[in-house]
């Protein structure tokens, strides 16, 4: 087994870490309501963190550093969406 490592934007579950909580928040906000989106943080913070999980578990560091940035990615989404909601 050779220990290669490659770029994180050609590895798909890369992308998929990053863009989990990213996607979770622009569904919410288009079929739903841009207001109503602070609450994907619930989904996209809990799929994220099992995802981070399994990229430990499988050793992929890689992954699991993108899925913490699709995280806060999606956390600084949901404040946003929070701010319009409740200011």
């Amino acid at each position: 087994m050779g220990n290669h490592s490659v770029v994180w934007w050609k590895d798909s579950l890369s992308i998929l870490g990053l863009l989990q909580g990213i996607l979770i928040w622009v569904l919410m906000a288009y079929l739903l309501n841009l207001e109503v989106a602070w609450i994907s943080f619930a989904c996209g913070g809990l799929i994220g963190f099992f995802l981070w999980l399994t990229a430990l578990g499988y050793q992929k560091p890689q992954v699991a550093k993108m899925t913490l940035w699709g995280i806060f990615f999606n956390a600084l989404l949901s404040i946003f969406s929070a701010y319009l909601a409740f200011s």
